[in-house]
């Protein structure tokens, strides 16, 4: 299985969304489990907060985390996926290491993916 994070506008979603998606002959849309375990759609994040804490300004991409069966079903999606420090807002229970695995393997100058230098005594 693999963990990726994903930002689409709402209609990019909705053309990709269909791709990860069945409809049995009689029965509401599911996600298909050939390719997808769990998809969460985490919507608009809160860029900004006031000092009360209330949200001023949302992202104008849709945030979506997906846990794949395998590796993505398909390349289509390979340009919408984004690398939060991890594990960002959301992380699929257990997975926190796999994320922060993948994400230290895209960006291996981050600070978070750089040891700290040993301290002299």
């Amino acid at each position: 299985m693999k963990f990726l994070k994903y930002e689409f506008t709402p209609t990019q979603w909705a053309t990709a969304k269909a791709k990860i998606q069945v409809t049995p002959e009689e029965g509401e849309t599911t996600w298909d489990a050939t390719k997808v375990v769990a998809v969460v759609e985490l919507g608009h994040i809160c860029l900004e907060r006031n000092e009360e804490g209330e949200c001023v300004s949302t992202s104008p991409k849709y945030a979506v985390d997906i846990l794949w069966t395998d590796k993505p079903a398909t390349t289509s999606f390979a340009s919408y996926v984004v690398w939060p420090e991890p594990c960002g807002i959301h992380v699929f229970a257990g997975w926190e290491q796999a994320y922060a695995e993948e994400y230290c393997k895209a960006n291996p100058s981050a600070a978070y993916c750089q040891p700290p230098a040993p301290v002299e005594p």
